[in-house]
């Protein structure tokens, strides 16, 4: 049966709106795109405290009020930006999990990915940094991303002692909150302070540092 002349037109109406509501989600992706990549650029420049919404809605070439359409507050854009440099961080170490499990090959794997990730976002890190000083919220994000870190190192140190490829004297919980200290200040003077430094060298030499602290040689040398 042919379809009539009132089904035709609401049919198109129909399509008419999705692709407007394609088109606007698009748009609202794109703007909230340009804040996010004005906000950082401004946040790594000014820090934290010097950077003001105007200045963020003036970079990114919108009004105030869009910026609210997106964001609550400058903490708000912050934290967003935060998640995804985490994101960026422990998505590349969640899938080094997949590899081996020999605790020299996946120490120095794990450094490596960390360093490099560090690398990449040292200057957010500056800011994450300052902003924990005063902003109880990013205070929190950062002590989660330490946790994260330091409860994914001892499972492993756990899973390592139980198969009785390390001492079983070792305390798994401070070793993995100490090696994880260790790293991360190492990647702060390194890369947040411009330390001259070459990345696989410090991985190398990081990677050493773990393997004696846990009673292990690096079956390579």
């Amino acid at each position: 049966m042919e379809e009539s002349f009132l089904a035709r037109t609401s049919n198109s109406k129909i399509v008419s709106h999705l692709k407007t509501a394609e088109n606007m989600s698009r748009q609202a992706l794109r703007t909230k795109g340009a804040l996010t990549k004005a906000a950082r650029s401004l946040f790594e420049e000014r820090g934290f405290h010097n950077c003001r919404i105007n200045d963020i809605t003036e970079r990114a070439g919108v009004s105030v009020g869009t910026f609210y359409t997106y964001f609550g507050s400058k903490e708000d854009v912050f934290r967003a930006l935060l998640a995804q440099v985490e994101d960026e961080v422990y998505g590349e170490l969640s899938s080094s999990s997949a590899g081996s499990d020999s605790p020299a090959e996946s120490i120095a794997q794990t450094n490596r990915l960390y360093l490099a990730a560090f690398r990449r976002n040292a200057r957010f890190w500056t800011v994450l940094e300052e902003a924990a000083l005063t902003d109880p919220e990013s205070a929190k994000l950062l002590g989660d991303r330490r946790r994260y870190y330091q409860t994914r190192t001892k499972r492993a140190l756990d899973r390592w002692q139980q198969r009785g490829e390390i001492a079983a004297d070792i305390d798994t919980e401070f070793t993995a909150l100490a090696l994880g200290a260790m790293t991360e200040r190492c990647a702060y003077i390194w890369f947040v302070y411009g330390l001259p430094v070459d990345l696989e060298t410090a991985s190398d030499h990081l990677t050493q540092l773990w393997l004696r602290a846990i009673g292990l040689q690096d079956p390579s040398r």
